[in-house]
């Protein structure tokens, strides 16, 4: 059984993610002006590109479950894992950046 380098891109934008939604201050997030110097529409955007890799990873990850169900007609244990592992890493990066917010106020 061997595995496609394409399986391991899902996993690396889920990681790129989980990095870029817990590393900007979500204070900043709460702004009121779009345009008082940029900052929050930067961290607004930020954490939608963030998002987007995050959805784009777990969108690959089923792409490529799919894909191998069709082609081996059985055999998916290498992307059912893949799977797995953008699940858990979305989970986390949620529960991780829930638990900030909360531990902040």
């Amino acid at each position: 059984m061997s595995v496609d380098g394409t399986y391991w891109i899902p996993g690396i934008l889920q990681t790129a993610s989980l990095f870029m939604v817990n590393a900007i201050n979500w204070e900043v997030m709460s702004g009121e002006g779009m345009l008082d110097d940029g900052g929050v529409l930067r961290a607004r955007l930020w954490v939608f590109v963030s998002f987007v890799l995050a959805f784009g990873g777990l969108i690959g990850a089923i792409w490529i479950l799919i894909q191998e169900m069709n082609r081996s007609g059985g055999v998916v244990e290498p992307a059912l894992k893949g799977l797995l592992q953008n699940l858990f890493i979305f989970a986390s990066s949620l529960l991780f950046r829930m638990c900030r917010i909360k531990a902040d106020s």
